[in-house]
C-alpha cells in the first residue's frame, strides 16, 4: 500500500467532520501528509533486509532423547527453543514446520493398548498427525506469545491443519524410515511387534515417508495470504496430514511425512529466502561419531551432494534421521531448477544456537555463494 493511499484513507473521514472549510483542511492535510510520509518511509526501511524464512523445528528438539514424553518437558523445550528463536521472530517474516515423531508415536502406542483391552479401532497415523499439529501448534502459539507479546499480538500467530498430497505408490510405503515415538533397547525394541531401527544408541520404531507433492490448494492459498500479510503461520506440522486424492476425493492415508522435506516443499512454494532445520545437534558432520569426525560449517549444494552419497558404502548420513535433512536443505537452495543457481539459503543446526548460525557462527550452511567447489569445516 503507498504512503498517497494510506494519507487518503487517513484524511477522508477528517475532511469530512471539518465540514470542508479550508483553513482547517489545508494545515491538516499538510501535518498528515508529513506525518504518513515519515511512517512509510520507516515502514520500508524496517521491511528492507527482511527475510521469510521457514523454520523446520525438529520433533527431538521439543522433546530431547530419552526425556519422559509429558508436558511439562515438552512446554520447558518449546519455551527454551522459541526464547533462542526470538530475535529471528522479531526481524524476520516466519513460517514453522515442526516435527512429531516422539509425539505420534506416543498417541499411537496409547491408541494400541486401547485397542487391546477394548477391542475398539485405533486411530490412524493420518488421524494422529492431525492431533499432534494441533497440539504442538497450541503450545509453540503459547510461548510466541510469551517471547513476543503485544508485537506479535498485532501481526497474528496462527496454526494452519495442513494437509498434504502424497502418491499412495510411493516406494517409501514398501521401506519404513521415518522414526516415531520413544527410544527403545535392542531387547525392548526385539520384542515390540513392529518394524524398528537403529536411532543412535538406541532403537525406534519406523512407519512409511512418502515425499509430499503439494499443500491441497485451499490451505495453499490460506497460508500465501497469511503469509503475505506477516503472520507468523504454524503449518505442516509433522510433515502435515498425509493425504490421496481418491477419484477425486481427499482420504487420509497410514505414513508420517518428514517434517523437513515438508519444509523445503512449503518453502519452494512460497518462494521463501531462507530454510532453518533445527535440531538437536550441531549441524552436519562428517565421519560422525568416529575420531575422524568433522563439523560442516559451510558448503556448496554441490559438495553437499558429494558427501550425500555413500563412503565405502556406508551412507555418510542416515536415512530417517540427518539424510532427509541434507537432502531437503540442498533442494531447496538449488529451487525448481537445478542448474540456475538461485541467492537462497539453508542451514542445519541446534535450536538453542539459532541466533549464532544466522551470523555465521555455528551450525552448517548451504549456499550457491562462493561457488560450486566451496566446502568448509569450523575446525579450520
Amino acid at each position: 500500500m503507498s504512503s498517497l493511499t494510506l494519507l487518503s484513507r487517513f484524511c477522508s473521514p477528517l475532511v469530512q467532520s471539518a465540514k470542508c472549510r479550508p483553513e482547517i483542511i489545508g494545515p491538516m492535510y499538510f501535518a498528515a501528509s508529513r506525518m504518513f510520509s515519515t511512517t512509510y518511509q520507516n515502514l520500508q526501511k524496517a521491511d528492507q533486509g527482511k527475510q521469510h524464512i521457514v523454520v523446520a523445528l525438529g520433533g527431538n528438539a521439543l522433546l530431547k532423547r530419552g526425556e519422559a514424553l509429558n508436558m511439562s518437558n515438552q512446554r520447558k523445550n518449546i519455551a527454551d527453543g522459541v526464547s533462542s528463536l526470538s530475535s529471528i521472530l522479531k526481524e524476520n517474516t516466519i513460517s514453522f514446520v515442526h516435527g512429531n515423531g516422539p509425539q505420534v508415536g506416543l498417541l499411537a502406542l496409547q491408541g494400541a493398548a486401547y485397542q487391546k483391552e477394548t477391542g475398539t479401532e485405533a486411530m490412524g497415523l493420518d488421524v494422529l498427525d492431525a492431533e499432534t499439529e494441533g497440539m504442538i501448534g497450541y503450545l509453540l502459539e503459547q510461548e510466541i506469545d510469551t517471547a513476543l507479546g503485544q508485537a506479535g499480538r498485532d501481526r497474528g500467530v496462527v496454526t494452519v491443519l495442513s494437509q498434504i498430497i502424497v502418491d499412495p505408490n510411493d516406494p517409501a510405503f514398501q521401506n519404513p524410515t521415518k522414526f516415531i515415538g520413544p527410544v527403545y533397547s535392542k531387547e525392548e525394541a526385539m520384542n515390540l511387534g513392529k518394524p524398528v531401527k537403529q536411532d543412535g544408541e538406541y532403537y525406534r520404531q519406523v512407519v512409511p515417508s512418502p515425499s509430499p507433492i503439494r499443500l491441497i490448494d485451499q490451505h495453499l492459498a490460506a497460508v500465501k495470504l497469511l503469509t503475505k500479510n506477516n503472520c507468523i503461520v504454524i503449518c505442516a506440522g509433522g510433515g502435515g496430514i498425509p493425504v490421496v486424492l481418491d477419484n477425486g476425493k481427499l482420504k487420509g492415508i497410514e505414513a508420517v511425512i518428514d517434517k523437513d522435506r515438508a519444509a523445503c516443499m512449503i518453502g519452494k512454494t512460497l518462494d521463501a529466502d531462507g530454510l532453518m532445520i533445527l535440531t538437536d545437534v550441531s549441524g552436519v558432520a562428517i565421519n560422525f561419531g568416529t575420531p575422524d569426525e568433522k563439523w560442516i560449517k559451510s558448503a556448496s549444494p554441490e559438495r553437499m551432494l558429494e558427501l550425500l552419497r555413500n563412503v565405502d558404502g556406508k551412507a555418510n548420513f542416515p536415512a530417517g534421521s540427518m539424510g532427509p535433512k541434507v537432502e531437503s536443505a540442498i533442494d531447496f537452495v538449488q529451487g525448481n531448477n537445478c542448474v540456475e543457481k538461485t541467492g537462497k539459503w539453508s542451514m542445519i543446526g541446534s535450536l538453542k544456537e539459532a541466533t549464532e548460525m544466522m551470523k555465521g557462527a555455528a551450525g552448517t550452511c548451504i549456499t550457491n555463494k562462493y561457488g560450486p567447489e566451496h566446502l568448509k569445516f569450523h575446525q579450520e
